[in-house]
């Protein structure tokens, strides 16, 4: 068992990933952080490395080591000194709900946490298109955290 928290595609401080943390360190398990980059994000991602680069090509596994990348700058701008003994980031390209999913199965997680877009003025949450969507498809319990400081 673990956590998953899926983070976007911003790099500082994130409510998410400490809300994970804070429900891999009461169950004492794994916590994984994933940022997923979508299919045209690659395609145009790819376009302009072969484009301004001297790199045959960029293949979708470069871009999900890529989108790891980004989702361990936030665990570092998360947290002072964070343990990757016990938190591992992940990358993947495709769709977002898809890929969320399919990595909430692959490393068994009994949460999975996300973030919420905001509030409206009556004090109701309001998903996204894909939070909402993972909170449908997902097969374990889905923690969405709305971030009111924004």
């Amino acid at each position: 068992m673990s956590i998953l928290a899926a983070v976007d595609g911003t790099t500082e401080a994130d409510p998410v990933v400490e809300t994970a943390f804070d429900l891999a360190s009461a169950y004492d398990t794994e916590l994984h952080v994933l940022h997923c980059v979508t299919q045209s994000e690659f395609e145009e991602r790819k376009s302009t490395v072969e484009r301004v680069g001297s790199i045959d090509g960029y293949s979708k596994s470069q871009r999900a080591d890529a989108a790891a990348n980004v989702a361990n700058e936030v665990v570092v701008n998360t947290f002072d000194d964070p343990d990757f003994n016990c938190i591992s980031t992940l990358g993947r390209v495709g769709d977002p709900v898809s890929e969320i999913t399919a990595v909430a199965d692959e490393v068994a997680a009994q949460y999975l946490v996300i973030g919420g877009r905001e509030r409206s003025p009556a004090g109701k949450a309001v998903f996204g298109s894909t939070t909402q969507a993972v909170l449908f498809e997902a097969d374990c319990p889905v923690v969405t955290v709305i971030d009111d400081t924004e």
